[in-house]
Order: structure tokens, then C-alpha cells, then sequence
């Protein structure tokens, strides 16, 4: 005989009226959300109108900006156009004419296919849609996601989107658009990444009425990148290319244009931009270095079925079926790599695993402490008596360019001179900005320069006090930073101003104070570093400068700087 269980009814709405209640969202409200997922700022806006555009068949795309997209984007293209019957659907979510079925996701050819660009652009802006397949010409205008009227209008064949005051109605996403030159930027990345990816095509940026660059059709891929950052037309580059499995990789890059971000790199995946890291790190192993990251493209082909785009609400990421065919066409790109090394080119030394690409100087730091932990059990910083290293005359090595070894009374002590040269330049700028003097400066004898793009040269202008008392001197002369002076100490400049403006713009550091940010980042990138060779009288210095700190058993970070190994342990290590 069964049991019965008595399941209570819900309470009368009088009882629970303080609950949150399920209720289906309106038309509205839903648009909003779509919009914040596809619109982030007002490069997402012209990236949606450019793919539109690209799937409409346009061989002509200009762009118009005012105040960097913030005030108006204007998209203008030569493409098929649409009839009055189809300007009315665009602008329905999830109505588009790229895909029919869930089959068509598979295979996709063409960039779009949700449905959602143009009702989430609507749905923020003062939208207007200009649009004729050749014989008749139709207006659309929308505010806010709302239709106002379709009206009859001239025009040739093709497609013209306006989408102006973008989130004038949610001043809380307004606010957080940044400056111009920095939205700027945005926008013109994903153009010139779009222009790399089809060569057949003409595009055209304007800002506020002034033509910045135009990308004729029929240019290389070498051609618009001279073209679109004004490089001598002989100026040098390396073209490499790669397959595994049915994916191929060509990359292309300037080994003498560097900058201090990675902005100037485009990784493209069947004509897509995208952000990869399977992609891009291995590429940034084997070719930045200390003057920066080169101008790149990188352009991966992939059969459609083995790549999901459909990942990424922006379609920024891409998810492989295959991953080794992705890595290994990378690798077999990268292979070509040592006839580069030949024409003059420095890369990073070191391999990780058996892919023969070049290993970051933490990545080595970390693979060999891994090692050495393995292999014996160590004492905690805390345990090395400071006095016993830093005042006896013991003999001291320098290990594989990367690690000091002395002893002590007690046993050995391993130093990481990357990490105790942080410690020590962290204290030195950090007393600078904190002392009521002028910070001391090492002058340089031949400045050092760097490119800057827009966002960076803001933030610089942001800092520039704060850095001045720390010890750097520099002037921004259009695009290039030339820097005279920087913190006492410093082995590597340009190093340490692209190590702080990196911590300034990584969410991590948000809590710490922004004059420990600077030094820190100063120290990490302005310290000795893993593969410098150092003497034995800067062995001792080190030392000596390294156990008067504060904390001379860590880095500004909290790795340990330095491990002891006693006698007792290496006894019983040899079995003694």
C-alpha cells in the first residue's frame, strides 16, 4: 500500500507578496539585455555593420565616426541592399538570411548569422537605415527600438546604417564608454583586422571629418600594412607559413615595427578576428622580446565543421574540433623561423616540451623550480639566517644564468637574481615617490623610443607625475615615446615602462595602491633577468643590496627569493 504525502499549496499571494516574482520580460527589456550582450562600445557597432556588409557582397565599406563612435557611426557599403519588405524584418530578433536550420551552424560561411546585430544596435541608439537592391530606395527610423516611420528614399544600390548617441538611454553603459581616441582605437582595430582579411575589398575610415586611411582593393597583405601605419614601402618582413590535419597557418610580421601592446596583431580564423590563445601565445613566445610585440597577421584556414563560432556572445572566441592540428599547422609556421633568426632577427630562448617553441623567461623560472622541488625537500624562506649570507666572504656562482649559489654555516642558499633584484628595486622607487625629494634618475646615454597607440599615450599622460617621481623622464613626440631616464638601478627602461602600463591595465591590481602598482611593475620589468649574465662582483652587490631591504625572502609579489638547503637534508638526500 502506498504512502501519501500531502504537498502544501503555495501560499496565498497576501503571504508571499514580499517574494520576487516569475514574470515574462517585455519586448523591451529583452532588446536591452541582447544589446548589452552584442554591444559593448562603439566598435561593436561597426564590427556588426562591416560583417553585415562583408555578407551583403559590398567591394566598397566606408566608415564614418564623430567623437570616436560615441556621437555617430555611419557605415556605408555597395552590397545587395534589401527591399522594404526585408528592412522591416532586420530589425526583428533573430530574423536573418544566413541560416535556415540548425544543421547551417556547422558549416557556417558567413559572418553573421543570430539575427541580433541590428534590433541590439536599435535598441541603444537614434537608429536610421538607408537602403536600396537597386530600383527602389527605402528610410527606416528607429529610437530606442522603437519604429517611427519607412519611408520612401533615393539612393543606389547598397546599404547605409546610422547609429547615433549610443546609450543615450542607459546613462549608467554611457558612463562607462571611455575617451574618443580610446574608442578610436577599438574601432580601428577591428577595421584594419577586417581589411587584412579580404584584400578584395576597399575600405575607408573617416573621424570627424578627416580621412584617417584608405585600403584600396586588389592591396597584399604586406601592402596594407604599410599602408595602414605609413611604413616605408621597402620595409622589411617575414612571411612563414604552415599545415597539420587539414589546417593551415600564414603568418606574416615586421620584425622592426614594434609596439608596447599587442594591438597591432590580428589573428584571423577563416576571415574572422578572433582571440586565441592556442594561437597567439605560442606566436608571442617565439617573437616579442624586450623591444615589444611586432606588427603581425596571422591568418589560420580551417574546414567550417571544425570550428564553432558560436561560442562567444560577440564571436570574439572560436572553439576547435581539432586543437593538435591547430597547434601543430602553429608549430610547423614557427619551424620556419630559424632562417628568420639568421636575417637578424632576436628570439626567446628555450623549448617547451617537444614543440620547439620558444619558453618565456617565467615559464623557465617555473619549470625549473618544479624540478629542483622535486628533487629535494627545502627549508622556508624564513629559516636562512641573512647575516650568515649577506656578511661572510663565501664563494658565490651563477648557475645557468639565472640562479646565485652560496652557503652558509648552515648549508646552501639558491637565489633567484630575477626576483631578489625586484625586491631591491621595489624599495628604491618606492622610497623615491614616498620621500619629499626629487626621485634620483639614471640618465640614459642614448634615449630609447617606443610606439604608442592612442589608449596607451592616455594612460601615460594619466600617470606621467607619479612616473617623473619614480624616476622615468620621457616625452611623447606623435606616436613615439622617447624615453632619457629611468629609476636608479634599472637594467631595462622600455621594459619597465611596458611592465607598469601591463599592471595598470590588469584587473588584478585594481586593489593595490598606485604608487606600490608603478614600482612594482618598474621592479619586474626593470630587474636583471633570467639569462643575463652577471659578474662576480655584481653577484656580491646583489646580495649585499638584497639583505638590507624590508623583506629580503621575497619579491614585491610574495614569491621566495631564496631557498636554503641545509647539510642535514643533503646528508639525506646521499644517503649519509
Amino acid at each position: 500500500m502506498g504512502v501519501r504525502v500531502q504537498v502544501p499549496l503555495p501560499a496565498p499571494f497576501s503571504e508571499r507578496d514580499t517574494l520576487a516574482q516569475i514574470r515574462v520580460l517585455p519586448d523591451t527589456v529583452i532588446n536591452l539585455i541582447s544589446a548589452g550582450e552584442v554591444v559593448e562600445r562603439p566598435a561593436s557597432v561597426v564590427k556588426e555593420l562591416i560583417e553585415n556588409a562583408l555578407d551583403a557582397g559590398a567591394t566598397e565599406i566606408t566608415v564614418e565616426l564623430e567623437e570616436g563612435g560615441r556621437k555617430s557611426i555611419v557605415v556605408r557599403d555597395n552590397g545587395m541592399g534589401m527591399n522594404r519588405h526585408d528592412l522591416l524584418l532586420s530589425v526583428q530578433r533573430h530574423a536573418t538570411s544566413k541560416i535556415s536550420s540548425s544543421s547551417d551552424l556547422s558549416s557556417l560561411s558567413t559572418l553573421g548569422f543570430r539575427g541580433e546585430a541590428l534590433p541590439s544596435i536599435a535598441a541603444v541608439s537614434h537608429f536610421t537605415i538607408l537602403t536600396s537592391g537597386g530600383v527602389d530606395g527605402f528610410k527606416m527610423r528607429m529610437d530606442g527600438g522603437v519604429l517611427r516611420d519607412v519611408s520612401p528614399a533615393a539612393r543606389t544600390r547598397g546599404t547605409t546604417v546610422t547609429a547615433a548617441g549610443l546609450f543615450y538611454n542607459q546613462p549608467a553603459r554611457r558612463r562607462f564608454l571611455r575617451t574618443q581616441s580610446t574608442e578610436l582605437s577599438w574601432a580601428e582595430k577591428y577595421i584594419t583586422g577586417s581589411a587584412l582579411g579580404r584584400g578584395e575589398i576597399s575600405f575607408r575610415l573617416l573621424h570627424n571629418g578627416k580621412e584617417l586611411f584608405h585600403l584600396p582593393a586588389g592591396q597584399s597583405i604586406p601592402e596594407r600594412l604599410r599602408s595602414r601605419y605609413g611604413l616605408p614601402q621597402d620595409s622589411r618582413y617575414v612571411k612563414s607559413e604552415g599545415e597539420s590535419g587539414g589546417t593551415s597557418v600564414t603568418l606574416i610580421w615586421f620584425p622592426d615595427n614594434r609596439w608596447n601592446r599587442k594591438s597591432h596583431q590580428y589573428i584571423l580564423v577563416n576571415g574572422r578576428m578572433v582571440y586565441a590563445g592556442m594561437i597567439g601565445g605560442p606566436i608571442d613566445a617565439a617573437l616579442s622580446g624586450p623591444a615589444g610585440y611586432p606588427l603581425l597577421f596571422c591568418s589560420v584556414s580551417v574546414p567550417a565543421d571544425e570550428v564553432d563560432v558560436n561560442v562567444h556572445p560577440q564571436k570574439r572566441e572560436v572553439r576547435f574540433r581539432k586543437p593538435s592540428s591547430i597547434r601543430g599547422a602553429v608549430e610547423a609556421a614557427l619551424g620556419e623561423l630559424p632562417s628568420a633568426r639568421k636575417s637578424g632577427m632576436t628570439l626567446a630562448s628555450g623549448t617547451i616540451g617537444s614543440i620547439g617553441i620558444p619558453r618565456s623567461g617565467t615559464d623557465r623560472r617555473i619549470y625549473t623550480e618544479d624540478l629542483f622541488n622535486a628533487a629535494l625537500s627545502v627549508q622556508a624562506p624564513a629559516a636562512v639566517d641573512a647575516s650568515g649570507v649577506s656578511q661572510q666572504e663565501f664563494p658565490i656562482v651563477q648557475i645557468g644564468k639565472s640562479y646565485l649559489v652560496t652557503s652558509t654555516d648552515k648549508g646552501i642558499v639558491l637565489i633567484d637574481q630575477h626576483a631578489a633584484h625586484e625586491r631591491i628595486l621595489f624599495e628604491t622607487v618606492l622610497n623615491s615617490m614616498n620621500s619629499d625629494s626629487e626621485s634620483g634618475q639614471q640618465k640614459l646615454l642614448l634615449p630609447e623610443h617606443i610606439r604608442l597607440d592612442a589608449p596607451e599615450r592616455e594612460q601615460l599622460d594619466d600617470y606621467r607625475a607619479v612616473l617623473n617621481r619614480s624616476g622615468f623622464e620621457f616625452h611623447i613626440d606623435g606616436e613615439t615615446l622617447i624615453l632619457t631616464a629611468v629609476p636608479p638601478g634599472t637594467f631595462h627602461g622600455i621594459g619597465a615602462l611596458r611592465e607598469i602600463l601591463r599592471s595598470l591595465q590588469d584587473p588584478q591590481n585594481e586593489d593595490m595602491p598606485i604608487r606600490e602598482k608603478v614600482a612594482a611593475a618598474a621592479a619586474c620589468a626593470g630587474a636583471v633577468k633570467f639569462g643575463d649574465p652577471l659578474s662576480p662582483l655584481e653577484t656580491r652587490h646583489l646580495i649585499d643590496q638584497l639583505f638590507s631591504t624590508s623583506d629580503p625572502f621575497h619579491c614585491p609579489h610574495g614569491r621566495p627569493t631564496l631557498i636554503e638547503i641545509s647539510f642535514d637534508e643533503l646528508g639525506e638526500k646521499f644517503g649519509r
